[in-house]
């Protein structure tokens, strides 16, 4: 079990690369690492063809050497990857690695089948920075889901909610020894694989090659790199873990080639050559014959060796978040709401709970409004027209409680449910009033919340 959340934690990580389109050097310029990632990439396209869709993490691959996916299977792999079921269980890592195959095909995952998958990300950030290992229940035992949705919100190029918070979480999972593991419940056992994920995370959240957290890190890879210049796992050298080293250190701006990493074996970007075949897939152990998993690993790791500044560039923390990076959410049958704007958290008390009534969500007219910039003063009720009017200096809805019809500025809008009043209160519907006021609005099924972003 260990091995199979190791692994897929890895995948996850190195998937970041998507959102930075590494071009391909020109043919001129060809060198072993270039020969080898063309290779690695007809490969996975051949197979591609053959075999049918493949796992997600190749098109992010071939997606991340610059290969266009159009003519693939990609699509596929993505309903899939996105089915009902899967996102009902909401597991972090399922909406990670949707957002980030979503982004290989040129898709938005923020309007993924009506959902805003980047959203439910933003608003799995706990209260100790930590990203939650399942968006339905919370959990702070997985580093791996917390350097997952790091690098997949980065990818998407969205806000951290909290990034200072989401760094010293982080930081402090290192071990002694300057390792990492994946369970952040182990203090002990140093796993390279989760190093170099940590080292990928790290960059993108502010740390340098010149930060202690960072240096432990290099120094540990260094320290038990193998006389052929490769990395094990699990008491075996392979390519994986080769490719991890290889991301994670040119993220932070260390050259796996220089002589600090060069042993009488070589370096990993030759120890990690050595596991590709002719037809130009990847074995996992030597003699094992072509692996799928093996063979898109090592081209995310080669088409960062190929443009390690265009990596590091997009690995630069954005510009300080302003209040356009926002994430409110409304919980049913809870009297409180949460509204994290650059960077903080605040809970706001209300007298009334939202609920569900024919599938939509209905809030309190009143914190809805607050929530979404309305001044108190901008909130009108009529009770004998029935009528609610909410007023911001660009914009003018109105809507009657029982009626159908939404004003924008006076221009009609017909919604499928209508305004209520239960017990005193009136009810608004969520995502109407939010997409009138310029927000989007999304259900989060597995933590019955309403999630409400800038759009």
């Amino acid at each position: 079990m260990k091995r199979v959340q190791r692994i897929t934690g890895f995948l996850l990580a190195l998937a970041f690369c998507t959102a930075v389109a590494l071009p391909a050097p020109a043919a001129a310029a060809s060198s072993p690492v270039d020969e080898a990632a063309e290779k690695a990439k007809s490969y996975l396209l051949k197979l591609d063809k053959e075999r049918g869709p493949l796992s997600p993490w190749s098109y992010i691959a071939l997606a991340a050497s610059g290969q266009n996916l159009g003519g693939t299977r990609v699509k596929t792999a993505i309903e899939r990857l996105g089915s009902e079921e899967q996102l009902a269980a909401g597991d972090t890592s399922v909406y990670c690695v949707l957002v980030l195959t979503l982004l290989a095909a040129g898709e938005n995952p923020r309007d993924f089948r009506g959902k805003n998958l980047v959203a439910f990300l933003q608003a799995a950030q706990l209260p100790s920075g930590k990203f939650a290992d399942r968006l339905k229940d919370g959990g702070e035992v997985l580093v791996n889901s917390h350097i997952w949705a790091v690098l997949a919100l980065k990818a998407a190029g969205a806000p951290i909610p909290d990034p200072e918070g989401a760094r010293r979480w982080l930081a402090r999972q290192q071990h002694e020894d300057g390792s990492f593991c994946w369970d952040a419940r182990d203090r002990k056992t140093p796993d390279v694989d989760t190093t170099g994920m940590a080292l990928l995370a790290l960059a993108a959240l502010g740390e340098t090659q010149e930060s202690p957290v960072v240096q432990k890190g290099v120094r540990y890879l260094e320290s038990v790199q193998l006389a052929s210049g490769g990395f094990e796992s699990w008491g075996a050298e392979n390519p994986e873990s080769c490719s991890t080293v290889i991301l994670g250190l040119t993220a932070v701006g260390v050259d796996p080639r220089s002589p600090t990493f060069r042993k009488p074996g070589g370096d990993p970007v030759t120890a990690l050559l050595r596991f590709q075949l002719p037809d130009g897939s990847f074995e996992h152990s030597q003699g094992g014959g072509p692996n799928e998993m093996a063979t898109y690993q090592a081209l995310l790791a080669l088409s960062a060796l190929r443009s390690p500044e265009a990596l590091r560039a997009w690995l630069q923390p954005a510009a300080a978040p302003d209040q356009t990076e926002m994430v409110i959410r409304f919980w049913v049958g809870k009297r409180q709401y949460a509204m994290r704007r650059s960077g903080r958290e605040e809970q706001h008390e209300m007298d009334a709970a939202p609920f569900i009534k024919g599938g939509r969500a209905f809030v309190p007219v009143r914190y809805l409004a607050l929530a979404l910039g309305v001044a108190e003063s901008g909130i009108q009720f009529s009770p004998s027209a029935r009528t609610v009017t909410l007023r911001k200096p660009e914009v003018t809805v109105t809507l009657a409680v029982g009626g159908t019809v939404m004003y924008v500025n006076e221009n009609p809008r017909t919604m499928d449910v209508a305004p209520v009043v239960r017990n005193g209160r009136t009810y608004l519907p969520a995502r109407y009033v939010a997409e009138a006021l310029g927000y989007r609005a999304d259900w989060n099924p597995s933590r019955k919340e309403v999630v409400v972003t800038p759009r």
